[in-house]
């Protein structure tokens, strides 16, 4: 048999498929095809959200919710016994309070058995204990300044407190109001037999007085210097003091000199005021002021941030009388609030920057606790 023969027998035997039967593979084919390209576009979906899911953990776990925007100004702030007044809210405390200080988002308060505790005015919440503060802690601050465990900023969030929770062994606390969280705590370090008083806070650091002197001022005592973001402790000088107040200077500071602090340039450095004696019937004479103004040893000057004197014009007919008198709260950048105990009564008056005049915004009984300063007395 030919070649040609061959192939010929063979396209005979060659017979195509039904039409129908063609028909039906192709449709199989395209179910195929779809039912792959759904599967792929499915795994794409499970893909995404698995990994949006994962972002989002990720995203909650290293962004902490934010603290509430904080207030431009403060409420006026004291305690009667163990009633706060926190401008036109009343707080009760479970015991009489001894000291308070105000943040931007409410108050900071020990209670006389040494409970620390803070309230944004509507809701109250122990913090701490101050505990046995152990032997050497009597009569240990320095001169002219105002025995105290707890201390805050003129603004912002902080507040800080020491604890013992082993007689002679301090810990200092640093808590943020906004954020109702502790954000430092640590030992204080000192050799035993040794102590350690709180003194001051900046918005950067906290400062206390290393086995104070109640016979020297404080610009003669042993200080040191704590950062909370590091845990570092290290022993400043009082120039050390002035370069930190003056790089962390605000607008609720004053700008002094003359006041025992300053260096022997006369330069001014800046302040928080606090505690500062305000004479209120001051006259330019003798004190190179006329009314209401802070006073100091020697010829002392005080301005406020943009250089202006810092002076007020008295309440009309109050200085006869009145004795010393305090600078103890900033409300807002241009008002602060100078403690007046008379002898019957306390009086506080609110001062502002912008008119230089002042008024009596509260009065209180004798004997109330002020922000920064403690209890009020009157000295004629």
């Amino acid at each position: 048999m030919s070649e040609l023969d061959l192939l010929r027998r063979l396209g005979d035997q060659i017979v195509p498929p039904p039409f129908e039967a063609l028909r039906e593979t192709a449709r199989r084919r395209v179910h195929r095809a779809r039912v792959a390209t759904s599967l792929a576009v499915a795994a794409t979906v499970v893909a995404a959200v698995a990994t949006t899911a994962y972002v989002g953990r990720g995203d909650r776990r290293v962004e902490p919710a934010p603290p509430p925007p904080a207030p431009s100004s403060r409420p006026l702030t004291y305690a009667d016994g163990s009633t706060i007044h926190y401008g036109e809210q009343t707080v009760q405390a479970d015991r009489p309070v001894v000291e308070l200080d105000v943040t931007d988002y409410g108050v900071g308060f020990r209670t006389d058995d040494g409970a620390m505790w803070f309230t944004d005015g509507s809701t109250t919440n122990r913090l701490g204990t101050l505990g046995e503060t152990g032997p050497g802690y009597r009569d240990t601050w320095p001169l002219t300044s105002r025995p105290g465990w707890m201390l805050s900023a003129n603004s912002g969030p902080r507040l800080v407190w020491f604890e013992f929770p082993t007689p002679g062994e301090p810990e200092v606390v640093v808590y943020d109001t906004g954020t109702r969280q502790e954000v430092a705590r640590d030992t204080v370090r000192l050799e035993p037999g040794h102590t350690a008083v709180p003194a001051l806070q900046s918005d950067t650091f906290v400062y206390w007085f290393k086995d104070p002197d109640p016979e020297e001022l404080p610009a003669a005592q042993a200080q040191v210097r704590y950062d909370p973001e590091t845990g570092e402790q290290s022993r400043i000088t009082e120039q050390d003091l002035l370069r930190d107040l003056d790089s962390d200077a605000a607008a609720r500071s004053l700008r002094l000199k003359g006041d025992g602090r300053s260096d022997s340039s006369g330069a001014f450095h800046y302040s928080d005021g606090m505690g500062q004696q305000v004479g209120l019937s001051l006259k330019k004479a003798v004190a190179g002021v006329d009314g209401l103004a802070p006073v100091g040893p020697g010829d002392m000057v005080a301005e406020d941030v943009s250089g202006r004197t810092f002076a007020f014009e008295p309440p009309l007919n109050y200085t006869d009388q009145a004795g010393v008198a305090w600078l103890v709260q900033w409300l807002d950048d241009q008002t602060v609030v100078v403690l007046s105990p008379l002898r019957e009564s306390t009086n506080f008056l609110a001062c502002h920057l912008d008119t230089k005049t002042c008024e009596v915004a509260a009065s209180a009984p004798a004997g109330v606790v002020v922000p920064d300063f403690g209890k009020s007395q009157f000295i004629g």
